[in-house]
C-alpha cells in the first residue's frame, strides 16, 4: 500500500487512472488487499489445521475410551451371566437366563428380570454394574461422534482454504507484476527518492513490550519491502509488526485483519508509541483492511508501504483510509 507520497489511494477495482504516479499507488492497493486475502487465508488454515489436530487427538482418545467401555460391558455381562446361573440351576433355565440379556434396552432387560422374579438380593450389584456400564458406553459413543464430525469439519475447511490459498496467490501474483510494470513508469528521480530513509529520528514508547517492538521496527528502517516477508531484512506490512513484536516476546498473526481483533481499541487522540494503526479501502469495513503500521509518535508510524517503498517513518495520516488502531499491551 503505498503511503509515503501522493494523494489518497483511489477505491480498488476503479478504472486506472493514466498518471503514473497514480497508477502505481492504485495497483500497490489493490495488491496490497490481494496479499492480504492470502495471508489471511494462510493464518485461517493454521487456525483450521491446528483444530484438526485437536479434533483427530479427540477422536484418538473417545477410540480408546470406547474400547474400554465395551470391555468393560463385556466384563460386567459375563458377571450376570455367572451370578443368574448360580441362582437358577439347570442348562434350561441358563439358557433362558442368557436369551433375556442379549434382547433390548437396558430397561427391558431389567423388566423382564423383575417379571421372571430373578433380581434377587445377591444379583443387584452385578445388574448395576452392567447398567452403569451400559451408560458409560453410551456417553463414550457420543464423544466419539462429537470428535468426527469435529474432525470433518476441521478437513472440509482446511481444504477449502487451500484451494483459496492457491487462488489467492494466483490474484496476488498478477497484481504484483502490475505493480512492478507501474513502478518502472515512474521517473528515476521519484524510484529514488522513495528508496531513501527520510526520517532517521529517535522514538520511544512506554517501558516494556509495546517500547521493546517499536525499536525492533525502527531498527529494520531501510528494509526493503516484499509481499508476504516477515523478516529478517524483508517485510511486508504485517510481517514488520508480527517481526517486531515477536522481539517482545508476544506472537501475532501475519494478517493486518487478524492483528486488528488483537489488544484493545485505542481512539486516534489517545495513541502510544507501539500501537498499531490500520487501513481499509476506505469503507471502514474491518474486513477491507489491508495495512498495518505501529504508531512512533508525534503524528508518525513505523510501516512497510509497498513494492519499491523502504520501511521508514511515515504520517500516521497514511492513505487517508485510517480505520483504528490497537494496544497490543498495556
Amino acid at each position: 500500500m503505498a503511503l509515503a507520497i501522493g494523494t489518497a489511494i483511489p477505491v480498488a477495482n476503479a478504472q486506472p487512472p493514466a498518471d503514473p504516479q497514480a497508477q502505481y499507488e492504485q495497483l500497490s492497493e489493490e495488491a496490497a488487499k490481494a496479499d492480504e486475502d492470502l495471508l489471511k487465508a494462510q493464518d485461517d488454515l493454521e487456525r483450521r489445521n491446528a483444530e484438526l489436530d485437536q479434533a483427530n487427538a479427540d477422536l484418538a482418545a473417545a477410540t480408546a475410551s470406547q474400547q474400554q467401555a465395551a470391555a468393560a460391558v463385556e466384563q460386567a455381562r459375563v458377571e450376570v451371566d455367572r451370578v443368574a446361573a448360580e441362582a437358577f440351576q439347570g442348562g434350561a433355565t441358563s439358557s433362558r437366563m442368557s436369551a433375556v440379556m442379549s434382547s433390548g434396552s437396558v430397561q427391558n432387560f431389567l423388566d423382564r428380570m423383575s417379571a421372571l422374579g430373578v433380581l434377587a438380593e445377591q444379583q443387584n450389584g452385578a445388574l448395576n454394574a452392567l447398567n452403569a456400564a451400559l451408560a458409560q458406553a453410551d456417553l463414550v459413543r457420543a464423544d466419539m461422534q462429537g470428535a468426527q464430525e469435529r474432525a470433518a469439519a476441521a478437513r472440509d475447511a482446511a481444504a477449502k482454504l487451500t484451494e483459496d490459498i492457491r487462488q489467492h496467490k494466483t490474484t496476488l501474483n498478477a497484481r504484483v507484476a502490475q505493480v512492478r510494470q507501474a513502478l518502472q513508469r515512474l521517473s528515476p528521480a521519484t524510484r529514488q527518492a522513495m528508496g531513501t530513509v527520510k526520517d532517521t529520528g529517535s522514538y520511544l514508547g512506554p517501558p516494556g513490550a509495546a517500547n521493546t517492538a517499536l525499536q525492533a521496527a525502527l531498527a529494520k528502517r531501510g528494509s526493503e519491502y516484499e509481499w508476504g516477508a516477515d523478516g529478517p531484512s524483508e517485510f511486508d506490512c504485517s510481517g514488520l509488526t508480527m517481526w517486531a513484536y515477536r522481539a517482545a516476546g508476544i506472537s501475532l498473526p501475519h494478517s493486518s485483519r487478524s492483528q486488528y481483533t488483537l489488544g484493545r481499541p485505542v481512539a486516534q487522540s489517545e495513541l502510544q508509541p507501539g500501537d498499531l494503526v490500520f487501513y481499509d479501502d476506505g469503507t471502514g469495513n474491518p474486513a477491507a483492511i489491508h495495512h498495518v503500521g505501529m504508531y512512533v509518535g508525534d503524528g508518525k508510524m513505523v510501516d512497510a508501504p509497498t513494492e519499491g517503498q523502504l520501511v521508514d517513518v511515515r504520517s500516521v495520516r497514511g492513505d487517508g483510509h485510517y480505520i483504528g488502531a490497537r494496544r497490543i499491551v498495556g
